[in-house]
C-alpha cells in the first residue's frame, strides 16, 4: 500500500532532515587523525541531545551506538568504538539517524582523513557520480529498481562489483 504524505507531515520530515544536517555539520568538524569512533559516537550523542531528537539507531535490535562508523573497508553499519583510532589516509562513512515528531531521518556521508590515495580518491568521485545517477531517476512514477539500476550501471563501467 502506498501512503501519500500530507504537507504537514512533509514540513516535519524537512525539519528532520535539516535538523540532521546541522549534527552532521557539528560532527565533521571533529572528523580529525587521532579521534577514535567511540569519541564520535559520544559527541553525536551530545548533538543529539542539544537538538531534543532520538538516536534512530542507539539500542535498535541491540546496536550499542547513537552512529554508525564504518572505516576503510568496513561494512556498512560499523559499531564506534574507543579501540579505532582514525589516522591520516583513512576513509570513513559516518551513518546517522534521527527520530524528530514521530518520523525517522537517516543519511550517511563518507569523508576522508587528511592525504589519501588516488585508488580511493576514485572510489569517492565514481560513488559519488553513481549517487547522482540514481538521484536523477527519482521522480514521480518511476521504480525503484530505475534507482538502483541506474547506480549499478555506474559501478559496473567503472569495474565493482556487488
Amino acid at each position: 500500500m502506498l501512503f501519500v504524505k500530507k504537507k504537514d507531515e512533509i514540513a516535519i520530515m524537512k525539519m528532520a532532515g535539516k535538523i540532521l544536517s546541522q549534527i552532521k555539520k557539528k560532527l565533521i568538524f571533529f572528523l580529525k587523525e587521532g579521534i577514535s569512533t567511540g569519541e564520535l559516537d559520544l559527541l553525536a550523542n551530545k548533538f543529539i541531545k542539544e537538538y531534543d531528537v532520538i538516536s534512530a539507531f542507539k539500542n535498535y535490535d541491540g546496536f550499542p551506538g547513537y552512529i554508525c562508523t564504518s572505516v576503510n573497508d568496513a561494512i556498512v553499519h560499523g559499531v564506534p568504538s574507543d579501540k579505532e583510532i582514525l589516522k591520516t589516509g583513512d576513509i570513513i562513512t559516518i551513518d546517522l539517524g534521527i527520530k524528530y515528531q514521530g518520523y525517522f531521518v537517516d543519511a550517511a556521508w563518507t569523508y576522508a582523513i587528511g592525504d589519501i590515495p588516488d585508488k580511493t580518491i576514485k572510489l569517492l568521485k565514481d560513488t559519488q557520480e553513481a549517487l547522482y545517477k540514481g538521484i536523477e531517476q527519482v521522480y514521480p512514477g518511476n521504480r525503484i529498481s530505475n534507482i538502483s539500476n541506474a547506480i549499478f550501471k555506474i559501478g559496473i563501467l567503472n569495474g565493482y562489483g556487488i
